[in-house]
């Protein structure tokens, strides 16, 4: 076997003895979903998918999802997850806004929206497995992914990922994961997330499993993890509040539980250690493709706040301004059609993050605040200036403020502080947005305030209005 095989995602497409997908329908073995991949990469070819193509997916089934990226990954296109809870107008202005000519979905209903495009029915697409056609496995340095977040501009960016990259930063968390080809991984985040797509991918790089489930609400999860008994977790501060509230106890194959995507106190920490259920505090982004460090709970005991220490291969400075930069073999390609603000985010082989942090003298990195304002609400990025536009449009508001408050449930919660000339009801203001942005983004608390408090400029001080609501 060639060394790119040896060192891909690809090493065990031919194993028929080695489970990749559980699920309540059915399991798939390594070679069963790699044969309908390759059968689907044959349908998606002759619907004009070729090589560099970055190809949106707007899928909401998992295994279908799963089966489309590694079906690009033959043709040499580039997976491109859409966050399925954005609205169709939301996705149709981030497609569109990148050039994308070509959409693969589950969902009849965009059909309507995009007249103008290519767009794929992934249903329409019937498996065959004759075995008719050959690929070539990707190149370690060939384009791998394309993952959105939130941008300070409150525009989406592209973050776009290398193989190399992605396997990269799954062998530096190696050493705090230890998984191994027995491991099963529940997928427990959106795939369209870094965190949840780096579950598929560790799974396919050591030869374990994923356990899929139809939705990552608590009840389903939970009752994954009684059926399926997995040994590694990753989860969002919600997920987290549901087990220490339900005092649920973890099977004992479990090894460990990931938690990130925000913020998750220490309380929430020491309470899954005493549950039993290994927790790890864990900090990147989708730019680092993953988390650069890791901090167990007796690490957090010891040093209360703390993110932890890098993981192997990363290196961690904070500069003058207390910005964290980040220097590590996983850091991402570039922003999608961005090469200036590529060039502000990578300077001489750091990461500039936009976090603000500092080091202690062992080396334990604390945060002590997100990068650009971003908020971070049951592991969903939502950037307050996007919201901020959308209330401007409301007949009555004049200024807008909006910023995020601590809570024990989401991490945090969107909030939004209003000055109006005429009185406006707060679920009116509610009914409004969600016609516009996706749920998650809509503020769940409300401030009507007669001044917002600015610099001699006219700049709204977020965090001043922050600290006085």
């Amino acid at each position: 076997m060639s060394e790119v095989i040896e060192n891909s995602f690809f090493r065990f497409e031919d194993r028929s003895d080695l489970t990749f997908i559980i699920s309540e329908e059915k399991n798939y073995s390594y070679f069963e979903l790699f044969s309908e991949a390759k059968s689907l990469a044959e349908k998606l070819a002759l619907n004009r998918v070729k090589k560099h193509d970055y190809v949106p997916l707007v899928i909401e089934d998992n295994l279908e999802f799963i089966r489309t990226v590694i079906a690009l990954w033959y043709l040499n296109a580039i997976p491109v997850p859409i966050n399925t809870r954005l609205l169709n107008s939301e996705i149709y202005a981030l497609t569109s806004d990148n050039g994308f000519q070509l959409i693969i979905t589950d969902k009849p209903e965009l059909k309507s929206t995009y007249k103008d495009y290519s767009l794929i029915l992934s249903t329409d697409l019937r498996i065959d497995l004759k075995d008719s056609f050959s690929f070539k496995v990707p190149e370690r340095d060939e384009e791998a992914l394309v993952i959105f977040t939130s941008g300070s501009s409150g525009k989406p960016k592209g973050v776009v990922h290398t193989f190399s990259s992605l396997m990269n930063s799954i062998q530096n968390g190696s050493s705090v994961l230890k998984q191994a080809s027995s491991s099963r991984w529940l997928a427990s985040l959106p795939l369209y997330h870094i965190s949840g797509f780096q579950i598929l991918c560790r799974s396919l790089f050591h030869g374990s499993s994923v356990i899929l489930t139809d939705k990552t609400q608590f009840e389903t999860l939970r009752s994954a993890i009684e059926i399926f008994k997995p040994t590694h977790l990753s989860l969002v501060s919600s997920q987290i509040k549901k087990i220490v509230e339900t005092k649920m106890k973890p099977p004992p194959e479990i090894t460990l539980t990931l938690a990130g995507g925000g913020v998750i106190s220490d309380y929430l920490i020491e309470q899954m250690y005493l549950l039993g259920w290994n927790p790890v505090r864990v900090y990147g982004s989708s730019e680092t493709a993953s988390f650069v460090t890791a901090a167990n709970a007796e690490d957090i005991f010891i040093k209360a706040g703390t993110a932890g220490r890098p993981i192997k291969n990363v290196k961690i400075v904070i500069d003058d301004s207390g910005e964290i930069l980040v220097s590590t073999n996983s850091l991402f390609k570039k922003y999608l059609n961005d090469e200036e603000q590529t060039s502000m985010q990578i300077k001489h082989g750091f990461y500039h993050s936009g976090d603000i942090g500092r080091l202690d003298e062992e080396g334990f990195l604390f945060i002590e605040s997100k990068r650009n304002d971003l908020i971070v609400t049951g592991g969903e990025n939502v950037n307050p200036t996007e919201i901020e536009s959308q209330i401007l449009k409301i007949d009555g508001v004049k200024e807008v403020c909006v910023f995020s408050k601590d809570d024990e449930t989401w991490g945090q919660i969107v909030c939004a502080a209003i000055v109006t000339d005429i009185k406006l009801d707060e679920q009116e203001i509610q009914n409004q947005l969600r016609k516009v942005i996706a749920d998650f983004k809509v503020p769940k608390k409300y401030f009507f305030v007669d001044s917002l408090p600015k610099t001699q400029l006219g700049k709204i001080l977020r965090e001043k209005v922050k600290s006085f609501l």
